[in-house]
């Protein structure tokens, strides 16, 4: 899907686009089945969550989600495990975006949103707040939530409307765009990020024809923890970078220092194989299961299974665990097995001096276009120099700002991918 965007033209300066604007475009490109509200109610509540994005509620950034939809009494109780709480506010308050800055720490933007409601700008309040849940939060949003538009702030100036898990609008650094391409749908990068074939994998699971399902679903299971990773990072909102390096060329790295010195390298025990202890016991409890049914992707995201859904929320508890390692200063380094290597680790050595990378058009990189390095930092262009030196590297590099950039060598050339909404709907 082409990218949507206030293009700039060559002869003229970019205009910058607004709340505003982001409503009108919003509206523009819903689907006829959506929720639709008047562009002055959409402007009302964007212009609103745009101006809160500017605060900072005790030296943090404002980040937050919000779904626009009455407060429903109705829906107070979930009906289903998986299905959103709605807590109501005995009195609602105005939607204002100091309101929004103080309730802000609430509303973590992986499991909860601010509840507004109002048919007219004038009319606009907080009634309460809905909770999705640590480990299902794209089911909540995407199926549960369907009847309303929701909107995260994930840094300063940066606004994004999504209906049932669509991106339709974001503004972000004053440029409109619509939904960026997932690289996480491509077909290379579930091959690039994992090495889903490990021996004890294998035992695990057996290696009859009978188990392929089981180990089709640990390929979507490692790629999916790679997904919750990055929108951990990026939902810190302190930036960071993650490299991920075959298993058997990170204790080399380690050993040798070069092009990896971890500040903070981990021992090697099994705490620091958390994530196989964790597959091993889900594919355990899988096989468990004596319906006779083979274990699909969409069986395993739609289980009720006490057991299985407190095992996947082990693994995104893993993530964010990781994710904090990132505040650190420097590199993250993971093998593709997803042991931790350790943190803080600076990128060194003799490296390749790299002038221009190439930015990818399409998921699969086929469409590319050439761009200097001189406009990014220091921390971009020392992944872009690590990726020249060791084309095996696959590195996730964060911002401040929320964007997010996937690195990797495609065709022998370091190429990069933007990820501005890293998966939100996956988490």
């Amino acid at each position: 899907m082409a990218e949507l965007k206030n293009e700039a033209d060559p002869a003229n300066p970019q205009r910058h686009a607004y709340p505003a604007e982001l409503a009108a475009f919003v509206l523009e490109r819903l689907p006829s089945e959506a929720p639709r509200p008047t562009l002055s109610v959409l402007a009302a509540l964007l212009s609103t969550a745009y101006q809160a994005s500017l605060l900072r509620e005790e030296g943090r950034a404002v980040t937050f989600r919000m779904c626009h939809q009455p407060a429903d009494p109705a829906a107070s109780e979930p009906a289903a495990a998986a299905a959103p709480l709605r807590v109501r506010l005995e009195v609602p308050r105005p939607y204002h975006e100091q309101e929004l800055r103080r309730i802000s720490p609430a509303a973590r933007l992986s499991t909860t949103l601010v509840g507004v409601s109002g048919a007219r700008p004038d009319e606009l309040q907080i009634w309460g707040l809905v909770h999705v849940g640590a480990s299902r939060e794209a089911d909540g949003v995407g199926n549960a939530l369907a009847d309303a538009l929701v909107v995260s702030v994930t840094a300063p100036g940066c606004v994004l409307v999504e209906w049932s898990g669509r991106v339709i609008g974001r503004l972000t650094g004053g440029v409109l765009t619509g939904r960026v391409p997932d690289v996480f749908a491509s077909a290379w990068l579930p091959a690039a990020c994992t090495e889903p074939q490990h021996a004890w994998l294998v035992a695990a699971v057996g290696p009859a024809e009978s188990h392929l399902p089981l180990r089709a679903l640990a390929r979507r299971i490692d790629q999916q923890f790679v997904s919750r990773l990055v929108a951990s990072v990026r939902q810190s909102g302190h930036g960071g970078t993650v490299v991920l390096l075959p298993h058997a060329l990170t204790e080399s790295v380690v050993r040798a220092r070069r092009p990896i010195a971890l500040k903070y390298p981990f021992v090697a025990d099994p705490a620091r194989s958390s994530y196989r202890t964790l597959a091993q016991r889900l594919l355990g409890a899988l096989e468990l299961d004596a319906s006779g049914l083979p274990w699909t992707w969409e069986r395993y995201r739609q289980t009720t299974d006490p057991s299985i859904r407190a095992l996947d929320g082990a693994f995104v508890g893993l993530a964010r665990g990781i994710a904090d390692l990132a505040a650190v200063d420097g590199v993250v380094l993971l093998s593709k097995r997803f042991e931790v290597m350790g943190f803080g680790g600076e990128i060194v050595g003799d490296l390749p001096d790299v002038r221009f990378v190439m930015r990818a058009l399409d998921l699969e990189g086929e469409r590319t276009e050439r761009e200097s390095t001189e406009a990014v930092g220091t921390r971009h262009r020392s992944v872009y120099r690590l990726t020249a030196a060791v084309p095996q590297a696959l590195s996730f590099v964060s911002s401040q700002d929320g964007s997010v950039r996937l690195v990797a060598q495609k065709g022998g050339v370091v190429t990069y991918w933007d990820q501005l909404e890293a998966s939100i709907e996956r988490l």
